[in-house]
């Protein structure tokens, strides 16, 4: 029985982390805003601010956001050189993991991106719902679970249709495992049509770093602009043979999709601390997530819903483990997986300048 509570507390740690799909405390009365919305035109790039909503389940996206609660949200937006209404850039949204931004992942990436002619948003949830590193891992996930994240995200593409100094016809996402999860949500019309419309702005390009693959859905329509996928070899929590076949469904639908591997790399080859091994991690690769027409994920080997917390304990209880799993900063994996995007991004755009990219 410990062996089991074990389990299951650890796995509804991930579940928070990974799916957030269900919530534990009250959801707060009001919006404590840290950003502030900004205008592009006076203030085109540093700190800005958008306006959001706080989702919380699958149903918030079948709505629209319009019942959940609204907030501004925000993050870094980083130009590169020379970018001006004249000369539009394309720009990717960069979405942080479930440790959050504030090792300097995501505005890193975008400082990088920036480098190479391409613009770079970092958005930052966590700290748009008044959050700090210091704050209990749990509390995080509650106010801001990946449902919260995605609504950033979608809402990130909707204020920058106005930004003067971006192609809004190339505006891709990409993420960081909890982010990356995001990221392959928003591929989908069921997701995403609610919020942006059957006939507005959709995301042109999808980029995931190690993020999980073991997603369904019951009506799965997917948006059909070009997917990477990038996992490592020695990342014992994510299933390569999942995304595999991931990749095939996708292909079968006339989707463009890449996947890269990367040998000796665990999770998070691109965080700012040697790779080891943690043990008692929790590993839910074989856990598939099923979003239903009913917009709420099912757990499908378990066969619990996700959108109660009791059904959520007993399903990751069922489906996942503690083994642990390897994780932190691979220099080779870190180098090559920038090229790899670069060139992703390179060709999905048809941008110019050089195949290897600016280190």
């Amino acid at each position: 029985m410990n062996k089991w509570l074990k389990r299951a507390g650890l796995g509804l740690v991930l579940l928070l982390a990974v799916y957030g799909a269900t919530q534990l405390w009250p959801q707060p009365d009001r919006a404590v805003n840290i950003f502030y919305a900004t205008s592009f035109e006076e203030r085109p790039d540093g700190i800005v601010g958008f306006p959001s909503f706080n989702a919380k389940t699958g149903q918030d996206f079948a709505d629209g956001g319009i019942t959940a609660i609204q907030q501004t949200t925000g993050g870094t937006l980083v130009l590169p050189p020379g970018a001006s209404a004249q000369n539009k850039v394309p720009l990717m949204v960069i979405l942080h993991g479930s440790g959050g931004a504030w090792a300097g992942r995501s505005v890193n990436l975008a400082m990088r991106l920036a480098r190479n002619g391409i613009a770079g948003l970092a958005v930052d949830t966590f700290t748009a719902r008044n959050l700090r590193s210091t704050d209990p891992y749990l509390e995080r996930l509650r106010k801001a679970p990946i449902y919260t994240q995605m609504a950033d995200a979608l809402s990130a593409l909707l204020a920058l249709q106005e930004h003067p100094y971006i192609d809004a016809e190339r505006i891709g996402v990409t993420g960081f495992s909890l982010g990356a999860g995001s990221a392959l949500y928003m591929m989908f019309e069921p997701v995403v049509e609610n919020v942006l419309g059957k006939d507005g702005p959709r995301f042109s390009a999808y980029a995931m770093f190690y993020g999980g693959c073991m997603v369904d859905f019951d009506d799965f329509r997917v948006e059909g602009s070009p997917v990477l996928i990038m996992m490592g070899e020695a990342d014992e929590s994510m299933s390569i043979p999942g995304c595999e076949k991931f990749q095939d469904r996708l292909q079968n639908l006339g989707v463009d999709v890449t996947l890269k591997t990367y040998p000796g790399a665990g999770h998070g080859w691109n965080n700012p601390f040697p790779q080891a091994f943690v043990e008692d991690a929790v590993v839910t690769r074989d856990c598939l997530m099923k979003w239903t027409n009913e917009n709420t994920n099912v757990e499908m080997t378990s066969g619990y819903s996700m959108e109660n917390p009791v059904g959520a304990i007993l399903a990751i209880s069922k489906c996942g483990n503690s083994d642990g799993y390897t994780m932190g900063f691979n220099e080779a994996a870190n180098r090559q997986s920038f090229i790899d995007l670069w060139q992703f991004l390179q060709r999905s755009w048809q941008l110019a300048g050089p195949t290897e990219p600016l280190p």
